[in-house]
């Protein structure tokens, strides 16, 4: 029996309503708050620290001497070169700021949002690129965003499957491909260049992998043009006649992204990243069953799952696991290969090896030889030595992406050759692809409220100068989404705070915070640190009051024993602002 177009397409159809019914599972935890609260994952501070900056950034990216002077570890500047400045998702969602002034929460959701059903269209432009149907896209979509590495990174804006990447490998598919037809390949490289910038501009790590993928790509081609018959100096001085003036403006352009980083390493040379963090943040072989604390298990669909913060506690970050499902049909792809056309199992080969290259990085800078002290560096560790910009990179399990990516697209292989099957095999592609999606759903995510909105205050309530916040943290790793939301609340105040929390903490803000944990139980040292405070221009302090911290209860009888006026207006829930003693009452 003939089968018809229709028969042949339902895998796709079904495969695009799984990628509807990820985006929509995936947000349901907010849909009812939506401009109140946000996905927090793993305690939420990485997603209570990115709605801030992401707000920053939105409002600021225009203005650069404004934008690289975060408003938080006053007096400090040049803090954006901490952390990823979200710019790429601050364009994405500029024209919702500009014509509907959201809160930071609805702002953050709308690009969480978006940034996923970018990745699945990017996900399915580089499986068209190949050589494949538009029939086949939907599958290669729904396998990369739902990955388990997707719900890994739920709590991370900027570490959601970044789109740019997937966007510079297509294009770098199409100028390889017109190249080898002998057409003109220059705008190809512009394509690349373009989304290169753009994933530059979305987030660091995304940038690493695209650069990574790109020359991986570029490599397999030319060994193949070379084993082909073709002569290496045409296949080198081809595409560098193409790609050199696009090359040459995309990393001006970089430069440019990168003055806030390229300036914190100026002024502070350590900033980099350790061997014992690198190492920490790295996968070994036991994190390629992990498939993290937020995928859906049979306890969840039974409605016994565990929920936070029970979920996530002692639970590994490092997920390197592709999908049962998506693995189970990118072996079938592979099997089925001959099917392929020759270019299309050619650019198959080539992601396979980005794979494969993307699982080395992941496992860190050196692993450990079994009963010696000995470890054997790994390409990442000659990495870090020649490019110093690695340094900076710290989960290096996230390099496993790139296999994800290659995962993804024999997945849509297998998934196109079962439904070219004839007999019982084809009748395994819709329900391969309906348990994909139903296993790619994430379970158990808490949605987490936020108290402030973000909009500056109006002028009467704004902070009449910097303002010091209390109680402080001993360091970074003691970090929660109090300290992380100081960045919102400086924004709704229009002054800078002393508080904040980013990837990096400056030599300077490490002192701060050991002198203010200091102070702690002793009133002559509360009140020295005042003084201090009041000398370097604090004009008012505020302070997070949590349940049963003693640390604030302190801080707070202290200001109210020397003179600190409270102000009234503006004030959010769990908060108390003061103004600074005066030099009098503090000197009493």
């Amino acid at each position: 029996m003939m089968r018809t177009a229709r028969d042949k397409s339902a895998p796709d159809k079904l495969a695009w309503a799984g990628v509807a019914l990820f985006l929509a599972w995936t947000m349901r935890p907010v849909l009812g708050g939506w401009s109140g609260s946000v996905l927090g994952p793993f305690g939420g501070i990485d997603a209570m620290l990115q709605l801030g900056l992401l707000q920053w950034s939105t409002a600021h990216w225009w203005q650069p001497q404004v934008w690289l002077d975060l408003p938080i570890f006053y007096p400090l500047h040049g803090m954006l070169g901490c952390m990823d400045p979200l710019l790429g998702q601050a364009w994405l969602i500029w024209p919702l700021h500009i014509l509907f002034h959201p809160t930071v929460s609805a702002q953050y959701n709308f690009a969480f949002l978006g940034s996923l059903a970018l990745a699945a269209a990017g996900m399915a432009a580089l499986w068209r690129a190949a050589d494949g149907t538009w029939r086949g896209s939907g599958v290669a979509a729904l396998a990369l965003v739902g990955a388990p590495y997707t719900t890994a990174q739920l709590g991370h804006l900027n570490q959601l499957p970044p789109p740019g990447v997937l966007f510079v490998l297509a294009a770098v598919v199409m100028a390889l491909k017109r190249r080898q037809e002998g057409c003109g390949s220059g705008p190809w490289w512009w394509l690349v260049g373009v989304g290169l910038v753009l994933q530059a501009a979305w987030g660091w790590y995304g940038f690493a992998y695209a650069v990574v993928g790109t020359a991986v790509l570029k490599i397999c081609w030319l060994i193949g043009r070379v084993r082909a018959g073709d002569g290496l100096a045409t296949c080198v001085m081809g595409p560098l006649r193409a790609a050199w003036l696009p090359a040459t403006v995309t990393v001006l352009l970089v430069l440019v992204l990168a003055q806030p980083q390229l300036r914190l390493r100026r002024d502070y040379p350590q900033f980099t990243r350790s061997e014992v963090e690198v190492r920490l943040g790295s996968a070994d072989i036991q994190h390629l069953l992990n498939r993290g604390a937020y995928r859906g298990r049979w306890s969840d669909w039974t409605g016994h799952g565990v929920q936070d913060p029970a979920r996530h506690r002692d639970w590994v970050r490092q997920t390197l696991h592709p999908g049962w499902v998506s693995l189970a049909l990118a072996v079938y792809g592979w099997r089925r290969r001959v099917g392929l056309g020759c270019r299309q199992r050619a650019a198959g080969h080539a992601l396979l090896v980005m794979g494969a290259v993307g699982l080395v990085l992941a496992f860190g800078d050196s692993v450990g030889v079994p009963g010696t002290d000995f470890r054997l560096p790994l390409p990442l560790e000659w990495m870090r030595f020649l490019v110093p910009p690695f340094r900076a990179f710290r989960g290096a399990w996230r390099f496993s992406w790139l296999l994800t990516i290659a995962v993804a697209w024999w997945a849509a292989a297998g998934a196109a050759a079962l439904t070219g099957e004839s007999g019982r095999w084809r009748l395994l592609a819709l329900p391969a692809v309906a348990l994909m999606a139903l296993m790619s759903l994430p379970m158990g995510v808490p949605a987490q409220a936020v108290p402030m909105t973000g909009r500056p205050l109006p002028a009467a309530l704004q902070a009449a100068g910097p303002v010091l916040t209390l109680p402080g943290v001993v360091d970074e790793y003691a970090e929660d989404r109090s300290e992380a939301l100081w960045m919102t609340r400086a924004q709704e105040l229009a002054k800078p705070v002393t508080g904040g929390a980013t990837g990096w903490v400056p030599p300077e803000i490490v002192a701060f915070r050991t002198a203010t944990f200091a102070c702690v139980g002793s009133d002559s040292l509360a009140v020295r640190f005042l003084r201090q405070a009041a000398r370097a221009g604090i004009a008012e302090v505020e302070i997070a009051l949590t349940p049963g911290d003693t640390a604030a209860g302190f801080w707070r009888a202290v200001l109210q024993r020397h003179g600190a006026t409270p102000i009234s207006g503006g004030d959010i829930p769990g908060h108390e602002r003061y103004r600074m003693p005066t030099t009098d009452a503090l000197n009493r």
